[in-house]
């Protein structure tokens, strides 16, 4: 029988900014959906289903090396923060936000860059209606709204909720964006016409 949710997913998935892409996390989501249209995966591991980094093995030895030193700065940071606790020059409260701040930065850096993919592309389904999203706290409460230590809940939304129209305005805006600023920072017409090409 066919998938009710395929064929819409695969023709917003065309219109991404990424639709090759686009499509292929498609396919993984669908794979992870219950009968009730509940995703039962989180963004990271919908990410790693379709991450290739494998396939590059000198970018994915150059970036695991680049993590490494950064694993090694913060370490060396919070160590340095703990001493100054201990010998008074900062209060607890100066600790505790000194260390959120530079793990936040640290998880910023080393952050996938197929998962920042993911969530751009789900973003886009959620804005056209194909997906809805909850987020969810450590006490299993239910939000409309992301923050800090909730976890993203999606739900592929029934066909008659849906609106590629809305999809097109999103990713036409994103291109209008993207244009923008290639166009602020003076880059010519054949370096343009490559950046082009990547987004494909």
């Amino acid at each position: 029988m066919q998938n009710p949710f395929l064929d819409r997913l695969q023709a917003a998935a065309q219109r991404s900014t990424r639709p090759r892409f686009a499509s292929a996390l498609v396919l993984v989501i669908l794979a992870h959906t219950k009968a009730n249209g509940k995703v039962d995966a989180s963004r990271a591991e919908l990410a790693a289903a379709v991450d290739r980094s494998h396939a590059y093995p000198a970018r994915h030895k150059a970036r695991a090396e680049r993590l490494g030193q950064k694993q090694q700065e913060l370490d060396a940071f919070l160590t340095s923060l703990d001493e100054k606790h201990a010998n008074g020059t900062l209060t607890y409260g100066e600790l505790k936000q000194a260390r959120e701040r530079a793990i936040d930065a640290f998880l910023k850096d080393v952050r996938s860059p197929t998962l920042a993919n993911v969530s751009r592309v789900i973003n886009e389904f959620i804005r056209a209606g194909l997906i809805s999203a909850q987020y969810i706290d450590a006490q299993g409460n239910y939000y409309d709204i992301p923050a800090k230590g909730r976890i993203a809940e999606y739900r592929l939304t029934p066909p008659e909720a849906v609106s590629l129209l809305k999809l097109q305005d999103t990713v036409s805006q994103n291109k209008s964006g993207i244009w923008s600023m290639f166009e602020k920072r003076q880059i010519t017409k054949e370096t343009r016409s490559a950046c082009q090409l990547d987004l494909l």
